[in-house]
């Protein structure tokens, strides 16, 4: 058998958040995350619905999850390491300075 040494390997989202609601709870989780779909009237398949959508919240799931339940893995470390260095990529591509504003002149003839 080929084993990964991810420990998010074949980890479903919708399993990594009933395992965090059973452990720490929908209330601990908008607290540590600020996410807003585990504060504000918090189910599971809004939640989800919001994790599939928005990377950026996902991630963080993904790292509190890690933290919680992988801790002892030895390749929680170097995935957490990835994640956030994907997500410092993806923002610097995405947060680029907008193009100035350049008032359109009428050609007169």
């Amino acid at each position: 058998m080929n084993k990964s040494n991810d420990p998010l390997h074949a980890v479903k989202l919708e399993q990594i958040l009933i395992e965090l609601e059973k452990k720490i709870g929908w209330a601990k989780m908008g607290e540590l995350l600020n996410i807003r779909c585990f504060t504000n009237k918090p189910r599971l398949k809004s939640s989800l619905k919001f994790l599939r959508t928005t990377p950026w919240a996902r991630s963080r799931v993904e790292i509190l999850y890690l933290k919680t339940f992988c801790s002892k893995h030895k390749e929680t470390g170097k995935l957490i390491r990835a994640i956030l260095a994907q997500n410092t990529a993806v923002a610097e591509k995405t947060s680029t300075k907008p193009a100035p504003f350049i008032w359109q002149t009428s050609k007169n003839k």
